[in-house]
């Protein structure tokens, strides 16, 4: 650097992108490893030891959540070698102590699973760290014991190591850590040395122990060193309840190796529904570790989940992504046999450096478990398509239809050439069910197969006969080739008929009619309940006919169970669509009433968790826990409404009994719940896994608004607005192509808002001028409201505050409009700033007058000492220049009202701009007392540490 200005800039630039990496994302352990590299190079340019110092301190603090060991490694040895060749030029703060301290402690754990390392340099490196710690609070002869103790049992002393363990009495946590963890990295060494009994002892007490001693991670951490030893014991409800801790305390930080326990441990208690949905979340995950050993036990734990759903089920399939990001479809079995040869590679490389198989046998005694008993394999494993009979394939035709439309359409293709191995009441069937099938290619020769099939088993299997008629009835009136009203007075099932066959033609009847007349619908439904009843009476057999006695799959009373959730499901659908007064006039004691429809949700959910329950055949299984799954998300949403976190619990056992195409749906769902409950993470992930399946199953529209869901998330975690611009303009553009208005316009409106993220003013102007014309009209007030408030900003932000404060006029009636007077308020609050700063002094006080009003009258119903508050700091900033004595005291008195309400995010930016406020007045003194109060509760803050540094 040739003068001082430039070099200033340049470290000015440094540490605010320096700031970013480190705190971009504040949530704890969400750090961004990538920039460093260049940011040390940048370090390096300009040549300041001190810089080059904290560059490389904070990379390395990073790089253990977010990079690998071996980054840790090297950057913590640039350090040691530094301090120690310049310890007397370095100014190192207390914070850059601590935080290099914690960052080698957690280091030392993570060294053995480097194979590049040999186990002498491993503790060599241990040795160093405690000759440089011993006697002060960095010290803790744990941490040294549980290394050495880890490297005898790779050399496969597994005595040596517990004597090393057995030794150790004191437990002291380093400084910066807690004595829970530290109890539990022993407890993990002692279960790597097969003592799990040793480690059951240490960490037990840890989880009603002293809260003091506990940090954020806990009990997660505890049960971390507990699950193996559960998971051997068969300790199903312990190994449940730690594993769900473990999953949402460990997944959005990245530490699998707790993932991979958890699985084992899972499978060891024939927890397959539980490990499934854990396995399918992190299969992305392996390259994500940060050593070869923590990507092989988790490749392992992975590989033994996914060989116990394919023992299942040999077509379980999962999405990967290929090579340029694109989610395929893999059958779980050859995945599974990829994993285990990527652990089986890495195992060799440890046998080699270790000159023992301890990790090698580890290893293959995680691929080696197997779930026994799961209800996935109810009444057996299910068929392969390729090894179906014709008449398995008849029943896999039905039983994939709603859990796997893949196979069953492989189920159908395979069957169209092998009718001729069928015979009567199963060739009617299965030719009944190969032309409905027909009809997703031609809907109109589907018609002519319908019809056809029916005027040939009108005699002898009338009931058939009668679903192919109303059928082909059906897609004509969908097709536009005839009225609904041959729908609305289609014959009724008719009495002779077996009982199973009058529910299931019912059903069809209030399907077809549904959405024509919601009330005929309803009271087709009450039909087939009303025979049912009769069923569960002892009146009626369910099958009557010895012939389809012979021919029905599993068990006949889970059959009758699964048709009355149907019914239940489908009437719950309905009911909202009928006032009380259509809805009961046959029974004024009616259970069931119009626009409430918990008891039809209650009574379809208790109904097909018992055809679960009763179900004996792996078909009747697959297909009934398929409709387990819609029950349980129709329980969800409705519980959605009072209780969020119960709908996740239902939508958690959803995701457990679902087959892979069922997930799409449901992971939408669970987006948006998630999201409410601020879950933003987690939200990401469903979102994102959503995108995979609907592109697996090849429903693009479907992927598409899928990526609207995945964007908006994406927002809502203030993640590169460039990227989701990236991801949301091809979607928006496709459904436009298919002239999806609605969906065009909901991606535009997520469009928008990230191109007003990137600072893409007048492209977000033109997105939210599309959305608020299309939904002119349309959409509901307070939707207009926002989407009006939204554009004001990118108005201002080119400075057409005219424009700015017409859409700001139209958000505050669009909210009154709707009842919502508090943001009516708030948007007057920034319409008087807008005003302020487009030079319209009177207007500004006018909006400014309209806000405090309306305050007034809401304060008679509700607080809104922090919404004046706010006011009272936009009406300062507003007479700063003109009144500035007013405006220092306005800015005084609401930082008092925020320190004492503690509302820390107000209180930052009013003393920020009393600051500022303050050096303008000639106050340098009192503004330095502002910036460092400020600094005290966002030390990092790149404004406040700018602002303090002119001052300096």
């Amino acid at each position: 650097m040739t003068s001082a200005e430039p070099m200033d800039q340049a470290v000015s630039e440094l540490l605010d992108d320096l700031w970013m990496a480190r705190h971009g994302d504040p949530r704890f352990g969400h750090e961004d490893f990538g920039p460093f590299p260049s940011l040390i190079a940048r370090a390096d340019e300009l040549d300041d030891l001190d810089l080059k110092f904290l560059t490389r301190l904070e990379g390395a603090y990073a790089a253990l959540w977010a990079g690998r060991t071996t980054d840790v490694l090297t950057l913590v040895a640039w350090l040691l070698q530094t301090m120690d060749a310049h310890a007397a030029e370095l100014e190192v703060q207390d914070w850059q102590v601590d935080q290099f301290e914690t960052t080698f402690v957690d280091l030392l754990d993570s060294l053995i699973g480097v194979p590049e390392l040999s186990l002498d340099q491993v503790e060599a490196l241990v040795a160093d760290w405690a000759r440089r710690v011993r006697g002060t609070a960095y010290y803790a002869p744990a941490v040294e014991t549980a290394v050495h103790a880890a490297v005898a049992v790779h050399r496969g002393d597994r005595a040596g190591a517990l004597r090393n363990l057995d030794s150790c009495t004191d437990f002291t946590p380093p400084s910066g850590t807690c004595g829970p963890g530290t109890r539990a990295t022993l407890a993990a060494v002692y279960n790597a040395a097969g003592s799990y009994e040793q480690a059951r002892a240490l960490s037990t007490p840890d989880l009603g122990g002293d809260p003091s001693e506990r940090c954020g991670f806990y009990p997660a951490e505890t049960y971390a060193a507990l699950i193996e030893g559960w998971g051997r014991d068969g300790r199903r409800d312990e190994v449940m309840r730690a594993a769900a801790s473990i999953d949402a305390t460990y997944s959005p930080v990245g530490l699998y190796n707790h993932i991979a326990d958890s699985l084992a441990a899972l499978i060891r208690v024939d927890a397959l529904d539980e490990a499934l949905p854990m396995a399918l979340k992190h299969l992305d995950a392996v390259d994500e570790c940060s050593n070869v050993y923590e990507q092989a036990q988790l490749a392992a734990a992975l590989s033994a989940t996914l060989a116990s759903a394919a023992a299942a089920d040999p077509d379980t399939a999962v999405a990967r992504r290929d090579d340029d990001g694109v989610p395929v479809l893999v059958s779980a079995s050859q995945l599974s046999d990829e994993l285990a040869d990527r652990v089986r590679l890495a195992a060799s490389r440890f046998d080699v450096r270790n000159a023992s198989t301890v990790v090698s046998s580890t290893f293959e005694e995680t691929l080696a478990l197997r779930t026994a008993r799961s209800h996935r394999n109810a009444g057996g494993r299910v068929k392969a398509v390729v090894d179906r009979s014709a008449e398995e394939l008849v029943s896999g035709l039905s039983s994939f239809g709603s859990v796997s439309p893949r196979r069953s359409a492989e189920c159908a293709q395979a069957l169209r050439g092998r009718l001729d191995e069928l015979e009567g009441r199963s060739l009617a069937r299965a030719r009944h069910m190969l032309a409905w099938d027909r009809r997703r290619e031609d809907p109109q020769q589907a018609i002519v197969e319908l019809r056809g099939i029916a005027d040939e088993t009108r005699e002898s299997y009338p009931s058939w006969a009668a679903q192919s008629e109303l059928l082909a009835a059906l897609l004509q009136v969908h097709g536009g080739d005839a009225e609904p009203e041959i729908l609305l007075d289609w014959p009724r099932e008719d009495p002779s008929w077996s009982a199973g066959a009058q529910v299931n033609f019912a059903r069809l009847r209030a399907m077809a009619v549904a959405p024509f007349d919601a009330e005929r619908a309803v009271a087709a439904v009450d039909a087939g309940l009303a025979v049912l009843d009769r069923v569960d009476r002892g009146e009626l057999p369910l099958i009557s006919d010895p012939e389809a006695l012979a021919a029905a799959v599993g068990s006949i009373d889970a059959d009758a169970a699964a048709q009355r959730a149907v019914l239940h499901h489908l009437r719950a659908d309905l009911v909202g669509e009928l006032d009380g007064d259509e809805l009961n006039a046959g029974d004024p004691a009616a259970e069931f009433t119009a626009g409430d429809p918990a008891a039809d949700i209650d009574a379809a959910l208790v109904a097909a968790r018992r055809a679960v329950e009763l179900s004996s055949d792996p078909d009747q299984a697959m297909s009934f826990r398929g409709e387990l799954v819609d029950a349980l998300q129709l329980a969800a949403g409705a519980q959605a409404h009072t209780d969020v976190g119960a709908a996740l619990v239902l939508l958690a056992e959803a995701e457990s009994n679902a087959r892979f195409a069922q997930l799409g749906q449901l992971l939408n769902a669970r987006t948006a719940l998630l999201l409410e409950a601020g879950d933003v993470d987690s939200a990401r992930d469903d979102a994102e896994r959503a995108v995979s399946v609907w592109t697996v199953e090849g429903d693009q529209h479907a992927a598409d608004s899928s990526r609207f869901d995945l964007a908006h998330v994406m927002l809502a975690r203030d993640e590169d607005p460039l990227a989701i611009i990236e991801l949301v303009e091809p979607a928006v553009e496709a459904m436009a192509a298919i002239g999806d208005i609605g969906s065009e316009l909901h991606g535009a409106q997520v469009l928008a808002r990230a191109q007003s993220a990137a600072g893409r003013a007048d492209d977000a102007i033109g997105s939210f001028t599309q959305v608020i014309d299309g939904y002119t009209g349309q959409a509901p007030s307070g939707v207009m409201g926002q989407l009006h408030a939204a554009r004001a900003i990118d108005y201002s932000e080119v400075r057409r505050f005219g424009e700015a404060l017409d859409d700001l006029d139209s958000a505050v009636d669009a909210y009154t409009q709707a009842g919502d007077r508090f943001e009516a308020a708030d948007t007057l609050r920034t319409a008087a700033l807008t005003a302020h700063f487009a030079g319209e002094s009177g207007r500004s006080f006018d909006y400014l007058g309209r806000a405090e009003h309306l305050y007034e009258e809401l304060a008679t119903s509700a607080p809104v000492d922090f919404e004046r508050a706010r006011l009272e700091f936009a009406r300062a900033d507003i007479i700063r220049d003109r009144e500035p004595e007013r405006a220092e005291s306005l800015l005084g008195d609401v930082a008092g009202r925020a320190r004492a309400a503690n509302w820390i995010g107000l209180l930052i930016p009013v003393l920020h701009l009393s600051a500022m406020h303050a050096i303008e007045s000639e106050k340098p003194e009192q503004a330095r007392d502002l910036l460092n109060e400020a600094l005290r509760h966002a030390p990092d803050h790149p404004a406040l540490t700018g602002l303090l540094a002119e001052l300096d």
